[in-house]
């Protein structure tokens, strides 16, 4: 079943639109690189990410020319940094000082904190750089997911869901205006990966899903709407996480153990998309194929047949080939830390992320260029590549952001408005046997049963927060590891009494392995819940489609796409889903992937 179809553009918020339009003036207007006076308002200002001009070009030319090798190689290093408030003499601190000022590292990965601390700190060091940083973050959910502050969104799989292109630009124009003003220039996203197997889904709401048509369509919006708001993006994780499975014998290795044909037609389509969509970096990631490798079980980290045989001859991607994470155990151990960045470089990277010691990776890299193990051209074509969208970004005359204004375009009401708009327009109602919208009379008396998967999470006690204010006497209790015989015991009592039973379920895919890691003795309690109150029983999943699999008896199911943390908004669904009950809110979302034979891609009711 297809997709339903895109629902007409909308018009942006009109406070949105101002934020957009103010953007250009915030970052021109402070600190200039050259001597001309700051844009004024309402004059004529840069576009925040242009297309080469020969002043640019010029630029790149001339900087590149004045650097060492030494220099030029610490260019092509990326760095993490926190983005939470510490002291001056903080030891991290200097040490991120030391890396801009002393070695010049080309980019940093930003992680936490809070917008203005951002702001600051991302201005502290860009006046330690020579030459402009260019600063990253992964913005899976939005800049909410790393700025506490900022605007987290629903993940990939609910702009699926809602299937509108629109919406998908709105979401990444408004997290690219937040980027930008705190000092952000590329994000680590979209994630690419296709999700094609109900029992393995390695990246679950992480994935736009399994129609690759739709992912295209996504990709296309997501990539318009950061690059016409200033933001690079990257496509990831090459050669594609969606179908991975752990090589037998070797974990924590993955490999995707198809035939080439099937990859060509999945996982590499996947990417083909993202490229013609005009991401401009692409992260890989240590996954093997031998199918398309001839036989190779090296990671695409390192393995040229896939960073540079398939990606650049065969794909045609001519943009900046980020690694993964260099300094993982499993990766240190196998390869050594510096040498797995000369390798990974060798296979045709450009940017080396977060390698174990950047410092000792520099001269690493030095010493293979020196000893004629890599050339010195390829370490200009990289150091070009990212001097040249430094200047597109035009880092090279306005490095800085101003951080009083910070406020004004950071998580702002507009934004926020939108976050939960996606989750309004992505909720997917899967199974309805007359239970949904729930009559007033019907939520007299509510139990609501939460199963985490975790010990601690944040998430129920919300919930149950939000219950109780929409419907005043509802009890709640929580499944968790280790939960004792007297909450069971108490839950089925409350349940007995019950108009309506609210199943909660936060139980995320455990990755590279079970695809629904229900406790045995909570799913046989659930199980006993929907026999015993037939029709007054709706599970809500926040996050896992396919769990509907476990319980396939009960006579309503809806789900949300956020998991919490890394990936994607769960809790903004908590409104969506009190209003669904009531049916103020009537669900509009298509699942984007396959459940099982009875819940394909494309399903979803309404009322």
């Amino acid at each position: 079943m297809n997709p339903r179809p895109l629902r007409a553009a909308l018009p942006f918020p009109a406070v949105f639109a101002v934020a957009v339009a103010a953007l250009p003036i915030l970052l021109a207007a402070c600190g200039q690189e050259s001597e001309s006076p700051p844009v004024a308002a309402g004059a004529p200002t840069p576009a925040l990410l242009q297309a080469p001009t020969p002043e640019m070009e010029e630029w790149v030319k001339e900087t590149l020319a004045g650097l060492t090798l030494e220099e030029k190689v610490g260019q092509l290093i990326c760095s993490d940094i926190a983005g939470e408030y510490m002291a001056e003499d903080d030891p991290r601190f200097q040490n991120w000082i030391r890396l801009a000022r002393d070695h010049g590292l080309g980019m940093f990965v930003l992680y936490g904190g809070t917008p203005r601390d951002v702001a600051h700190l991302l201005n502290r060091l860009q006046r330690e750089a020579d030459i402009p940083i260019l600063v990253s973050a992964d913005f899976e959910g939005g800049p909410g997911q790393q700025v506490t502050g900022a605007s987290e969104f629903p993940a990939n799989m609910a702009f699926s869901a809602a299937g509108s292109e629109e919406l998908m630009y709105r979401a990444a124009a408004a997290a690219a205006v937040e980027g930008r003003a705190m000092g952000v220039h590329l994000t680590y996203t979209p994630v690419v990966d296709i999700a094609s197997q109900p029992l393995n889904p390695a990246q679950s709401v992480r994935s736009f899903g399994g129609d690759l048509d739709l992912l295209a369509e996504m990709v296309q919006a997501y990539v318009r709407g950061y690059h016409e708001n200033g933001m690079l993006t990257t496509a990831k994780h090459f050669p594609g996480r969606g179908d991975i499975e752990i090589m037998p014998g070797n974990a924590p290795w993955t490999w995707i153990n198809k035939s080439a044909q099937a990859v060509e037609e999945q996982d590499f389509r996947a990417f083909k998309h993202a490229i013609d969509a005009g991401v401009d970096f692409i992260m890989s990631e240590h996954i093997a194929i031998p199918s398309v490798t001839e036989g190779s079980e090296l990671p695409a980290s390192v393995e040229g047949k896939l960073a540079t045989g398939w990606l650049r001859d065969r794909l045609g991607f001519e943009g900046i080939l980020t690694s993964d994470d260099l300094w993982y155990d499993h990766v240190v151990e196998r390869f050594g830390a510096e040498e797995v960045a000369v390798r990974a470089f060798e296979a045709g990277h450009d940017i080396i992320l977060k390698p174990k010691d950047p410092v000792a990776t520099i001269r690493a890299l030095v010493q293979a260029v020196e000893s004629g193990r890599i050339t010195e051209e390829r370490v200009d074509e990289a150091a070009r590549k990212l001097l040249t969208l430094k200047a597109r970004l035009s880092l090279h005359q306005h490095r800085y952001v101003e951080e009083d204004r910070v406020g004004e375009l950071v998580g702002t009401p507009d934004h926020l408005e939108l976050v939960q708009e996606v989750a309004d327009r992505s909720l997917t109602l899967l199974k309805n046997e007359g239970v949904l919208p729930v009559s007033p009379e019907g939520l007299g008396r509510v139990v609501n049963i939460n199963v985490q998967k975790t010990r601690t999470d944040p998430s129920p006690p919300a919930l149950d927060t939000r219950l109780a204010e929409a419907f005043p006497g509802t009890r709640s209790f929580t499944l968790r590891p280790g939960t004792g015989s007297l909450v069971y015991d108490a839950a089925w009592a409350a349940v007995a009494e019950a108009d309506l039973v609210v199943l909660s379920l936060f139980v995320i895919r455990d990755r590279n392995g079970e695809a629904t890691p229900v406790r045995a003795g909570d799913l046989a309690f659930l199980r006993r819940v929907i026999s015993t109150k037939p029709g007054r029983v709706v599970a809500m999943a926040y996050g896992n489609p396919h769990l509907i699999r476990e319980i396939p008896q009960v006579p309503a199911f809806l789900v949300g796409y956020g998991e919490r943390g890394w990936y994607g908004n769960q809790q903004v669904y908590f409104d969506t889903f009190v209003r669904a009950l009531t049916g103020e809110l009537e669900p509009s979302g298509k699942l984007p992937v396959l459940v099982s034979d009875e819940y394909p891609i494309g399903s979803g009711l309404g009322y």
